[in-house]
């Protein structure tokens, strides 16, 4: 699965130093708007990990962007960009969710480090999440089923779907694998 960034700023260079940063130093994927008013279109259209936003620009600024978010009941996570920095904002900015407060100028490590911090949380989100659907199925044996495709995806990604390696690895037959996840033999 691609991890994908929408990063909103009114000032094209900012937009083109993160999509430099993000792209030389990163494997994730980045979408950039400076106009902030097209971020609910964009949403609509796409899903993203992480929303990197200036605090304070024309239209929407960072914090109708997060108000948007929880209205929407959207789950990016957002990552405020901002010059002005105060004690206010920031506190507002994490009462409404904020996953992290950045002050320009930064430093690139400082920012691809929250962003992977940011990434990493989305990671554990979406298995938590699949580990409730798992759990919530009924009766056990529909449960037991579900769990044992979704552990063997994940064997899948982790040996580049080599059967014999999964096999190897897993002690389940390769036979098994392939029929799990609807492969020919």
């Amino acid at each position: 699965m691609s991890r994908k960034i929408l990063a909103v700023d009114d000032e094209p260079h900012m937009l083109k130093l993160l999509d430099r940063i993000i792209t030389e130093k990163t494997d994730y994927q980045i979408v950039t708007t400076n106009n902030s008013l097209e971020v609910p279109q964009i949403l609509e259209s796409d899903e993203f990990d992480v929303i990197i936003s200036d605090l304070k620009m024309p239209g929407m600024d960072g914090m109708d962007i997060l108000k948007y978010l929880e209205d929407n009941d959207r789950k990016e996570k957002v990552i405020i960009m901002t010059a002005f920095a105060s004690l206010d904002t920031a506190l507002d900015a994490l009462s409404m969710g904020v996953f992290d407060y950045i002050t320009k100028p930064f430093k690139k490590e400082q920012i691809i480090a929250t962003i992977d911090k940011a990434m990493l949380w989305q990671q554990f989100r979406r298995e938590s999440q699949t580990f409730q659907n798992i759990l919530s199925q009924e009766p056990f044996t529909k449960a037991l089923e579900f769990f044992k495709r979704e552990y063997v995806l994940r064997l899948a990604l982790r040996y580049n779907f080599n059967f014999t390696r999964m096999s190897e690895f897993s002690g389940i037959p390769e036979e098994e694998l392939k029929s799990i996840l609807g492969a020919p033999n």
